[in-house]
């Protein structure tokens, strides 16, 4: 899988929300597993691996002591699930893991709302690939479900 390139213009804008900001925190907001109550067999059935990827962010405000800082709060949903591969617009769901994580970054300085987006679609996402990739590890092996194939980050939008 080729990394995907950023252009020069969003490169400017990620690095300009980079130097105003700083990761404070990265939390699980919300996990669900689901599948089938009967699963056929591995070995018996086509399948496809589908992939699902969301990123909001807002601006929120904390009091620390006697000042008032402000925060970026990005909220990541990301999402595997494994369906048959016949051609059908409905397809049959087996399985998936869904994950919701909010990244809390401190704002140190103004950063322009156009930059806030750039980082949040890729540099936020970047932060949490690790988690996501780890969680879905042990949610899948935990539940005794087929393994499911997270890449490493790319940035192209899996």
């Amino acid at each position: 899988m080729e990394a995907r390139r950023v252009k020069p213009e969003t490169e400017n804008l990620i690095r300009e929300a980079a130097d105003g900001l700083r990761l404070r925190d990265v939390i699980l907001y919300e996990s669900r597993l689901f599948r089938e109550c009967v699963l056929p067999d591995v070995e018996a059935f086509d399948a496809l691996q589908q992939h699902k990827r969301g990123v909001r962010f807002s601006i929120g405000e904390r009091e620390n002591g006697q000042t008032l800082t402000h925060e970026l709060h990005v909220l990541i949903s990301l999402g595997e699930r494994v369906v048959d591969n016949a051609p059908e617009d409905d397809p049959q769901i087996y399985f998936g893991v869904e994950a919701d994580y909010l990244v809390v970054y401190d704002m140190l300085r103004e950063v322009s709302e156009e930059a806030l987006k750039a980082f949040a679609d890729f540099n936020a996402v970047h932060n949490v690939w690790p988690f996501w990739r780890q969680h879905v590890f042990d949610l899948i092996g935990q539940a005794r479900l087929t393994p499911l194939q997270i890449p490493l980050f790319s940035g192209n939008g899996q």
